[in-house]
């Protein structure tokens, strides 16, 4: 499993940690408010909330205590710019799970979201490979192959084909991928998500008598398993 981490940040770039978490294997989402965080959670199974707040605003206690009271078994991992003692034991008493201070170092960052993870039974198996079939995906190594015949795929391809690889039998909207996939939440009139479709399945499906990527109309897309043979 791969865990997904949900970011509630007030800034429009995500910030340089996102791409961290990623690099160590993680899924990140950024959302921008608590309205947004809500509406993502209904919909997809958070295992984090990573909390980025700054001790100026007003309601800063009030988010980490309304995140914590309507997810209260998800990890809630507060990202703060005070040093302040008080403010970061308020954090703890207002639900908290962990709290770090910026700036931090990225290696001891990695290893409390790890850690986090592990007290909550949230294993991170990032590392395995994911096989579907006969399509064979490994993450560490980001090599592709289907039917024992290696790929060679663009980042983005990779990055594509392992975001609906982990919802795999899933449907995938366009929406969600550009969100996730390209760090986008609003593109009007793009048709990169079918660009990018088309090029995996000539790597992906060509010359394959079960089609992997299955198109779902009006919604998006779906990575499927080929049935067993019996």
């Amino acid at each position: 499993m791969t865990p997904l981490i949900l970011l509630v940040d007030g800034n429009e770039t995500p910030p340089v940690y996102v791409h961290l978490l990623e690099q160590a294997g993680y899924q990140v989402v950024h959302v921008q408010n608590m309205s947004e965080r809500s509406s993502y959670v209904a919909d997809h199974p958070v295992n984090m909330l990573l909390l980025n707040i700054d001790d100026k605003q007003a309601d800063a206690q009030g988010m980490i205590r309304i995140a914590q009271q309507n997810h209260p078994y998800v990890p809630l991992f507060v990202l703060t710019s005070s040093d302040d003692e008080n403010h970061i034991v308020s954090c703890f008493e207002q639900g908290a799970h962990d709290v770090t201070v910026h700036p931090f170092s990225h290696r001891v960052f990695l290893a409390r979201v790890a850690n986090l993870l592990r007290i909550f039974g949230i294993a991170q198996d990032v590392a395995r490979a994911i096989e579907a079939g006969d399509l064979h995906i490994d993450h560490a190594s980001r090599m592709v192959s289907r039917g024992g015949q290696k790929l060679e795929l663009t980042p983005k391809e990779f990055d594509l084909l392992f975001h609906l690889a982990i919802h795999l039998n899933q449907v995938c909207s366009r929406q969600q991928i550009l969100k996730d996939v390209w760090k986008h939440d609003y593109i009007v009139d793009t048709n990169v998500v079918d660009v990018y479709i088309r090029h995996l399945r000539v790597k992906i499906d060509k010359g394959q008598k079960f089609k992997m990527i299955r198109t779902v109309r009006g919604i998006g897309y779906s990575l499927r398993t080929p049935p067993a043979v019996e």
